[in-house]
């Protein structure tokens, strides 16, 4: 039974991507398959997997030598389960730049394009192999995946290829792309019941960046007053997270999706540094507005990146 994850913590698209594709490697491959998580998932996604009908998939910390895998939505090791460089990796789906740090023993199938979303490759893949006849609830995981990685499309890393899947999975899964959208949105931006630690690392990533050990923290959210008003208690998590993390950075972008804009903030002078040299603004009591600015992949990190280097 070949074991099927994405990354951690897990997105939408880190979860039902891999749902869809154990299904899809079990029911019209006849390779069978199953799709696992590495930590809980977020409150949107438990809206998505309650809407179409799809079981939470069981949560594993480590995999090892005798555990065949495949990677979805990553091929960075930093992101994923413990003792994946000794497990048997038989390939890996993703849309992420190359990472390095995964090793083989044996060539294996990647397929990592520039499209917006790992579920927008698989679907590609179906049409490809011509299995097409898909049920209405694989449909709307694949279109949920898509509709939270490009923020129902205005994320800069949106594709045409992204927009046409969703119109594709949207006929099939019997939804309305709006609608979806909307319920989505609004389950994501509920912040009930999170502690700030809880809002700093639901959609969160470590990266080294110019040999800097950089935690950036995004929340997609319709409200993103209710974390604004949050303000100093998540920048003192975001203190107490990279004391024990041993980060070199921290720093959170509250992301409002029916603005398309975010606003940062940081934990402290260093941050603020960095922050006016990679986006050539000044903060304003206490936050800095970016008008625009809605991608880690393609403009927080990018820009960081160089502000460091």
């Amino acid at each position: 039974m070949i074991k099927i994850f994405g990354h951690k913590p897990p997105d939408t698209d880190s979860v039902c991507s891999p749902i869809v594709y154990a299904w899809y490697l079990s029911k019209k491959k006849n390779t069978p398959a199953k799709a696992y998580i590495a930590a809980e998932v977020n409150k949107e996604t438990a809206f998505i997997l309650k809407k179409f009908g799809a079981e939470k998939p069981e949560m594993i910390q480590k995999v090892g030598p005798e555990d065949q895998v495949i990677i979805l939505d990553t091929n960075n090791p930093e992101e994923l389960l413990e003792g994946v460089n000794e497990s048997d990796i038989v390939e890996i789906i993703d849309h992420h730049k190359l990472a390095g740090g995964l090793s083989t023993e044996a060539p294996i199938k990647i397929t990592i394009r520039p499209v917006a979303c790992a579920a927008t490759i698989l679907w590609s893949m179906m049409k490809k192999e011509g299995n097409t006849d898909i049920p209405k609830e694989m449909a709307g995981l694949m279109l949920a995946s898509i509709l939270s990685d490009t923020l129902k499309f205005s994320s800069p890393t949106t594709t045409e290829e992204d927009k046409n899947a969703c119109e594709e999975l949207a006929e099939k899964a019997s939804v309305k792309i709006d609608k979806l959208a909307e319920e989505m949105f609004d389950a994501k931006s509920d912040l009930s019941g999170m502690s700030e630690k809880d809002i700093l690392l639901s959609d969160s990533k470590v990266f080294e960046l110019g040999g800097k050990k950089v935690r950036i923290s995004v929340l997609e959210t319709t409200k993103p007053e209710n974390a604004l008003s949050m303000e100093k208690e998540l920048t003192q998590g975001m203190r107490e997270i990279k004391q024990e993390e041993k980060l070199d950075a921290a720093l959170f972008f509250a992301v409002d999706i029916l603005n398309t804009a975010s606003d940062l903030l940081v934990p402290g002078e260093l941050e603020e540094a960095l922050a006016k040299k990679a986006f050539q603004k000044e903060f304003k009591d206490g936050r800095m507005h970016l008008e625009g600015v809605v991608s880690r992949k393609k403009q927080m990190v990018p820009n960081i990146e160089k502000a460091i280097k």
